[in-house]
């Protein structure tokens, strides 16, 4: 059974990719990271999957959706990451995933975002803008906000 990571929250794009936008999008991918695989796959959103192949060996890949683009809310830092911040933030998964740091209690889920987000804007700074780097930040603190917004509710 795979596992599926959603990190990309709503606001992002959702309108088809071009043949342009595709290719760009895994160019911008393989450029960042040759390492891990990544592909798109029309009519899902952008996830990190963690599949076993048959002879039980675990794999990690990233399939790219249409929300890999940002969306038009410029209030919600997630909705706001451009490409090269999105793909730096799935590739930072993987890794998360590969070097066995990955948190993977569900309560956890908005650390686990916050702790990629950071660890992104440091692993691939050189393939980053300064707005790119802000904006994984600014998402870190987004997520960690919504952490501490779920965990004051009263049950």
């Amino acid at each position: 059974m795979p596992t599926e990571k959603f990190s990309l929250l709503a606001g992002r794009n959702q309108a088809p990719l071009t043949e342009h936008d595709i290719r760009r999008a895994i160019n911008t991918f393989m450029g960042m990271d040759t390492k891990v695989n990544a592909r798109y796959e029309t009519g899902r959103r952008t996830v990190f999957c963690v599949r076993q192949e048959e002879n039980g060996e675990e794999f990690g890949e990233i399939i790219i959706g249409p929300d890999i683009y940002p969306g038009p809310s410029v209030v919600d830092p997630n909705s706001a990451l451009g490409l090269k911040a999105a793909a730096a933030h799935e590739l930072t998964h993987y890794h998360r995933w590969n070097d066995k740091i990955a948190l993977s209690d569900e309560s956890l889920e908005h650390i686990e975002e916050a702790l990629t987000s950071l660890q992104a804007a440091l692993r691939y700074e050189r393939h980053l803008s300064e707005p790119d780097i802000n904006q994984l930040i600014a998402d870190a603190i987004q997520r960690l906000q919504i952490y501490i917004r779920n965990i004051a509710r009263p049950p």
